[in-house]
């Protein structure tokens, strides 16, 4: 069975690959919009919960733009 959310779930963390600043994003919710085929992650930084944005979770998963936090 395929995973249609790419093994992310809502509470992981992310930084962006290869940026020097130490933020850190946390997947708020996993969204699926009417007509978009890859379903997207609503991230919020950790330390300031109002700033919020959205990406697919392929981009999300591809380690060229952000990489997991452990």
């Amino acid at each position: 069975m395929r995973d249609e959310n790419f093994g992310i779930a809502p509470g992981q963390r992310y930084r962006v690959t290869g940026s020097s600043s130490i933020t850190t994003w946390e997947v708020l919710a996993l969204l699926r919009h009417p007509g978009e085929p890859v379903p997207h992650a609503r991230l919020a930084r950790v330390g300031a919960p109002k700033d919020l944005k959205t990406v697919s979770l392929r981009v999300l998963k591809d380690k060229r733009f952000y990489e997991p936090v452990r």
